[in-house]
């Protein structure tokens, strides 16, 4: 896939005998240590850990990588942008994709006509803002793969599906923060696509207790990630920010990040008060409708999936079966 950034990003990546971490502008990357940005090998994440000293010299530095400096990008592999300690998600938080899940989900014998049902649904979206909470569950770093990387469909399961989604990664530590401050503490975004395997999430014997959110959802290659964490202040605005993703070609997800239910400062907030975030982790911000179970699209082996989001970044996984 041929890459392009407008401005500047971090990424990590793979010569083929070192991985280290980058500054990318362009088509070229300039290892951090070669920056001035770190006196000996370091990760993304050593330079998260100190953000605010980091941060205020990237575009100064980015400005002065050429032919000369840079290595082209197209030259490296592109691996996940950096390793978190936590990974935090989010679920229904896309207006259109609650209306989506209302609608299809509908209970038997409920004789509603559909516009009824998307009315209640916006009424229960709107009280929500106005007194609820998002919905948080957790992720492991071991899901994690590259924007490049294969993603192994286990034989266990039948209906693995797609959810492209805006990640926010976070650049200062933060525990109970308030929505007005909460942009202080993000670094910037990637983009992350989460593959579940629907099959295993619910199984009877688990429905009653929440579900199984470990084997459908954090299994090798699950969560693929980057290409880079574009900084903040390189996006003008993350709410015209528009997500999509396309399966073989086709577009099957597509919505801007401004139909969020609760914002990138309302998630912060919410998940800073639940537990103490640090630089590096992941927040995922949920995903917009139209993922396999909606359209009863199941990965198969040879799928090519394109996730992407507009000034961000776009991943290109083709899906294979897992040996066993």
């Amino acid at each position: 896939m041929t890459r392009w950034v407008d401005g500047y990003a971090l990424g990590t990546f793979s010569d083929g005998a070192t991985v280290f971490a980058g500054l990318v502008s362009g088509d070229r990357v300039l290892p951090v240590e070669r920056a001035g940005l770190a006196a000996e090998p370091a990760t993304v994440r050593d330079l998260l850990d100190k953000w605010s000293e980091v941060a205020p010299t990237l575009s100064a530095v980015a400005a002065n990588i050429d032919r000369d400096t840079g290595i082209e990008l197209s030259e490296l592999e592109v691996l996940a942008p950096v390793e978190p300690r936590q990974i935090i998600q989010v679920g229904a938080n896309y207006r259109s994709h609650v209306v989506e899940m209302v609608v299809s989900d509908r209970a038997p014998g409920d004789t509603r006509s559909d516009k009824d049902l998307r009315r209640h649904a916006e009424e229960t979206m709107d009280e929500m803002q106005r007194s609820g909470n998002p919905f948080f569950f957790t992720g492991l770093p071991a899901a994690l793969c590259g924007p490049d990387d294969e993603v192994l469909l286990p034989a266990e399961s039948e209906r693995v599906d797609w959810e492209v989604e805006l990640a926010v990664v976070i650049g200062a530590t933060a525990h109970r923060v308030p929505a007005g401050r909460a942009m202080g503490h993000v670094a910037g975004y990637t983009v992350c696509n989460d593959i579940s395997a629907r099959d295993l999430q619910f199984p009877p014997e688990h429905r009653p207790l929440g579900g199984d959110w470990l084997r459908a959802k954090n299994r090798p290659t699950f969560l693929p990630t980057g290409p880079f964490i574009v900084p903040a202040d390189v996006v003008p605005d993350y709410r015209r920010l528009e997500l999509s993703l396309h399966l073989n070609g086709e577009r099957k997800q597509s919505d801007m990040a401004e139909n969020l239910l609760f914002d990138v400062p309302a998630l912060v907030a919410a998940a800073s008060q639940a537990t103490r975030l640090y630089p590096g982790d992941l927040l995922l911000t949920g995903s917009p409708p139209g993922n396999g179970g909606y359209w009863e699209r199941w990965l198969q082996p040879g799928d090519v999936m394109e996730a992407g989001i507009s000034g961000i970044g776009f991943q290109r996984n083709v899906c294979k079966a897992e040996s066993r």
